[in-house]
């Protein structure tokens, strides 16, 4: 079993995604287009690139907080495709090694 899991959130304004420790359910990392740093450099912040520039974001925000190994299972609301498949890619391009658990 992994130590974290990630949780994404995308909605029709927003993008939100944090990586939690399963032990201590502490939040290790946290990245969202509703921060003023985010909003300002993002042009819409329901798109693609936004999901990208927050995987980016969670990834280095993990590596510092020494989070290389994390575990996803969707929701059984969620549809892992497009954005979400995104973000996750993302994660895992940019050195955390993260396992997908589809139902």
């Amino acid at each position: 079993m992994e130590p974290s899991t990630p949780n994404v959130v995308v909605s029709k304004h927003f993008v939100f995604a944090s990586l939690t420790h399963r032990v201590t359910c502490k939040q290790v990392a946290v990245a969202g287009t509703n921060s003023k740093d985010t909003k300002a450099v993002l042009g819409s912040r329901p798109d693609i690139p936004a999901c990208l520039a927050i995987g980016r974001i969670l990834a280095e925000s993990a590596r510092e907080a020494d989070v290389y190994t994390t575990s996803y299972t969707p929701k059984e609301k969620d549809k892992f495709e497009g954005k979400i498949i995104a973000l996750v890619q993302l994660l895992f391009d940019n050195g955390i090694d993260i396992k997908v658990y589809l139902d």
